[in-house]
């Protein structure tokens, strides 16, 4: 082997030879599952958060609201079928992006559990996508919403502090030096 400084450089008792079948995963830290839970609640709040938009949604206020902002814009020959359709529509794409959000947060959550730092790369861009959801809140059902972009948030934040960090370090180091064998 060359004296080139290596990116990933092996652990020092495997360059050596010396520990040729003693390589051992690394310990997962507690954290971890704090992460992971963090995860899943904000999971669930998506799903609460999602109830009490459907149900704003529904709702005869938001149903006037919508007839108001149609003729501010001044559309004519528009009918309730119109506005039922309309409403239909944004539930139907409401519970069709919740559904996509819980399924991304497990997986994200089941993928940094393992250590995959790929994972919490993902994470943390759809974490700071998700502060566009504090946008246009409606309460009660906007509280849940505060709550699941903090708790993604603050769990993206622990993936990359203390023994989550060195955790995901000796992960990747450990994927390396057993690649060739």
């Amino acid at each position: 082997m060359s004296d080139m400084p290596r990116y990933n450089p092996e652990p020092a008792e495997f360059s050596q030879g010396q520990g040729q079948g003693q390589i051992q995963a690394p310990v997962r830290p507690s954290i971890m599952n704090t992460i992971f839970f963090m995860l899943i609640g904000a999971a669930v709040l998506q799903i609460i958060a999602t109830i009490f938009g459907v149900l704003n949604m529904q709702s005869d206020e938001s149903r006037t609201e919508l007839v108001e902002k149609l003729e501010a814009q001044g559309a004519q020959n528009f009918d309730a079928n119109m506005i039922d359709t309309t409403i239909l529509v944004s539930t139907g794409t409401a519970i069709v992006m919740a559904v996509v959000s819980v399924i991304l947060y497990v997986l994200i959550g089941l993928f940094i559990k393992m250590g995959m730092g790929w994972a919490r790369i993902v994470g943390v861009v759809l974490a700071v996508a998700s502060l566009s959801l504090l946008w246009g809140l409606t309460m009660p059902g906007g509280i849940a919403t505060i709550l699941q972009v903090l708790l993604g948030i603050g769990a993206m934040v622990l993936c990359f502090t203390g023994p989550a960090a060195v955790y995901f370090k000796e992960k990747k180091n450990f994927k390396l030096a057993t690649k060739g064998r």
